[in-house]
């Protein structure tokens, strides 16, 4: 009986097909969160799993892959021939029991996929084109810039980012074409996911092994500015223990996720949104330069948890700054239409964008625009705003040129009441705050008297009334 039982084990393997013998490797049990593994306090995604597979013979040396296709999860070792494919039933959707293995090209570090095929970095200039059933490599793009240690395919653009250790993120065509790069000064780069939501911004999110092999960080890269809006350290438990591996933005059981590959150790899923819900989708933000003031317009087609709008403007020399705040409408399916006027800027360039913030403290930011406001052409005093006023209004006047200025207030029997300013002003438009708490009602005039830095003299008076 023990030789019946073991001719039947033998011919049983004998007749698995595509390594099916390693099924017994498996995690259902809903294993705690490897502390490596915890996002820093101001990561907005929360944890959908965490697949510790370190202890799994096989899988845990030299495993990088992080990808979901076909309802399987593909984890590849870069070190090896091997790849594995897990079904999505372990705690939280994530990896449980192994589907298959199979030998594939090798030395691959980063995988992405186009949605048909898989496609895979060597670290040098190839990218293999996979077939995700038989994992044979079915051609290589060989690209003209870079290296391919982190890929990520671009759907926008119908091309593949790619990028080594160190060095600039590359985007190539399916033919190996340059075809644009975004700096970047990251030394350990090793893989990277896009991600775009419909009419927001497109978004590299590139993984990096830290300093000193302690700390994994992620960048976030928006394609169309180049700049970097955002980034996370992660700090390992111990050195080299969960070193940055593959990334990529996947869609598993309609939700969006950030796959983390920590090498050699867990493949993490983030849960960044469900698949169908957009919780703001711009339909248009563009802005206009109206005498003196920037006028911005935005139009949201679907909104969900909307709060509402940060304002952020930066000139030429400077970095981004708050200056308003616009409502949400909440959740709504129909189009909204929103405006802000920005009175404070003098001349120069400006670029401008909106951070979209969710009740929950999720955002998210829109495209930038930008607007140039020219220097007026001549020295002007404009009528306040509003008039009648009860107690505050605002005062503008334009230079021509850099000017000593005095502006003054004087009631109506010709008495001066304030001084709202004395100095030196750059040519341009600027604004000035008139509070007449403690002024009693009636008519008032303000002047103002300038000298320019190339003689012309101006001087200008209006009258403004005080309604209390």
């Amino acid at each position: 009986m023990k030789v019946a039982s073991f001719l039947f084990a033998v011919l049983f393997a004998a007749s698995l097909t595509f390594a099916q013998s390693d099924m017994a490797s498996r995690n259902t049990k809903g294993d705690p969160v490897p502390a490596d593994t915890i996002p820093p306090q101001n990561f907005p995604f929360p944890t959908a799993f965490n697949f510790n597979y370190a202890g799994v013979p096989g899988v845990s040396g030299g495993t990088v892959g992080a990808m979901f296709l076909n309802g399987k999860y593909y984890l590849n070792r870069w070190n090896s021939t091997m790849m594995y494919r897990y079904n999505p039933d372990g705690p939280g959707g994530g990896p449980g029991t192994l589907a298959d293995s199979g030998t594939y090209q090798g030395s691959v570090r980063d995988l992405t996929t186009d949605g048909t095929y898989l496609y895979g970095g060597n670290a040098a200039t190839a990218v293999y084109k996979i077939d995700p059933a038989t994992l044979a490599t079915l051609s290589t793009i060989t690209l003209t810039g870079g290296s391919t240690r982190a890929i990520a395919y671009d759907p926008n653009r119908n091309g593949i980012w790619n990028t080594g250790f160190g060095g600039n993120l590359f985007l190539h065509s399916m033919t190996g074409t340059l075809i644009t790069s975004i700096p970047s000064t990251l030394t350990g780069k090793y893989g990277m996911g896009w991600d775009s939501i419909a009419g927001q911004p497109a978004y590299l999110w590139v993984w990096n092994q830290g300093t000193g092999s302690t700390t994994n960080t992620l960048h976030k890269y928006n394609i169309q500015t180049g700049l970097e809006e955002a980034n996370y350290t992660f700090t390992l438990t111990g050195a080299s223990t969960g070193i940055a591996g593959g990334a990529e933005v996947c869609v598993v059981n309609n939700k969006v996720l950030l796959l983390l590959n920590y090498q050699n150790f867990a493949l993490v899923g983030y849960y960044m949104r469900d698949l169908n819900i957009i919780p703001v989708e711009f339909s248009s933000f563009s802005a206009a330069a109206t005498g003196n003031n920037v006028v911005l317009n935005w139009t949201t087609a679907t909104e969900k948890n909307n709060s509402g709008f940060e304002i952020l403007r930066k000139s030429e020399s400077g970095d981004y700054k708050v200056i308003g705040f616009v409502n949400g409408n909440g959740t709504s399916t129909s189009p909204n239409n929103y405006s802000y006027i920005d009175n404070t800027v003098q001349t120069g360039k400006y670029s401008y964008r909106l951070r979209q913030i969710d009740y929950d403290g999720s955002s998210a930011f829109s495209s930038v625009v930008e607007v140039d406001i020219n220097a007026p052409s001549q020295f002007n005093l404009s009528q306040n705003y509003p008039n009648p006023f009860n107690p505050a209004t605002t005062i503008n006047f334009s230079l021509a040129v850099d000017s000593k200025v005095s502006v003054k207030v004087f009631n109506s029997l010709g008495e001066e009441v304030s001084i709202l300013t004395e100095g030196n002003f750059q040519a341009g438009t600027h604004n000035l705050n008139f509070n007449a708490s403690n002024l009693t009602s009636g008519v008032y005039v303000y002047t103002i008297e300038a000298s320019g830095i190339d003689g012309t003299n101006f001087k200008s008076t209006k009258k403004m009334i005080l309604n209390k």
